[in-house]
């Protein structure tokens, strides 16, 4: 496409403001760049969506050790996986926290099915029977930094988790740090934060109760211990603030430039918002 069809497209960014229309001393070739730049940001907009779109779908099938291997950082040492009161820091971490348990609690599961169904030989795949999943991304708000390295989204997910012997709802909130390595957008800082469980019986409220104090889905096998324990989102109680009006709630994601000017959502994520706080403060003085 030549640099004058380039300068009169009208591309829209996330935020709804239009781009493109190119001032009559812009000479062709700063019209080009502009738009390739607007173009860029749609493209990792798009990429940054199917990453963490592909990490539910993975999440979903089992498969959270292809899903670290191909679409996670491999060379942060910062890397997190985090949930509402803790964290796993560090690849060597996460594996433990996000791959190991789960394979235990898949061999624990089998074991489980096969006293519940002793027609079932033992075989892996069988430890999947009866057991479903499903998360969803809704109301996306995904930003990329100005010098085009990192990125940040949120996102909002309703969805369910099926055992043999349990049905849940779950409902969570998502915010999330991407880096590019090797020019390919990877999961930096994941928090996948829990508003709610409950049994489809029940009302939300009294279910999530329920669940969060006396019936916690047994997953077969015990969590490792987390690196780091920091509250990021109290599930839903009637007697407390829960979600997003929790104190220390991931903030969502704002402009910036490069990412030592903006939040984190890892492990120092207070520490960032203390330093930018304070920043803000001494603009206004």
């Amino acid at each position: 496409m030549g640099a004058a069809a380039l300068a009169s497209l009208r591309l829209f960014t996330s935020g709804g403001a239009a781009h493109g229309a190119v001032p009559k001393e812009t000479t062709a070739a700063d019209s080009l760049e502009s738009v390739e730049k607007i173009a860029q940001e749609a493209l990792d907009i798009q990429e940054v969506q199917n990453v963490w779109s592909l990490h539910c779908h993975m999440n979903a099938r089992g498969q959270n050790r292809e899903e670290i291997d191909a679409i996670w950082a491999q060379r942060q040492p910062d890397v997190a996986y985090i949930e509402s009161d803790g964290m796993w820091i560090g690849l060597d971490a996460v594996k433990r926290g996000y791959c190991e348990w789960f394979e235990e609690s898949l061999k624990e599961r089998l074991k489980k099915i096969r006293r519940l169904y002793p027609k079932f030989e033992d075989d892996p795949k069988y430890a999947f029977v009866g057991w479903q999943k499903m998360t969803t991304n809704a109301s996306p708000e995904i930003v990329i930094a100005g010098d085009g390295k990192t990125a940040k989204g949120a996102w909002e997910s309703v969805g369910f988790i099926t055992d043999s012997d349990m049905a849940m709802w779950v409902y969570q909130r998502y915010f999330v740090d991407f880096i590019k390595e090797d020019g390919a957008w990877k999961i930096w800082h994941a928090n996948l934060l829990v508003n709610m469980n409950h049994d489809p019986e029940k009302s939300w409220a009294d279910g999530n109760c329920e669940l969060m104090n006396h019936k916690k889905p047994d997953y077969g096998a015990p969590r490792p211990a987390w690196s780091k324990t920091e509250l990021r989102s109290q599930p839903y109680a009637k007697d407390k603030l829960s979600g997003i009006l929790t104190q220390g709630c991931p903030r969502l994601p704002e402009p910036y430039y490069t990412f030592s000017e903006t939040h984190s959502y890892g492990p120092d994520m207070l520490e960032s918002w203390a330093g930018l706080d304070s920043k803000a403060k001494t603009a206004r003085q």
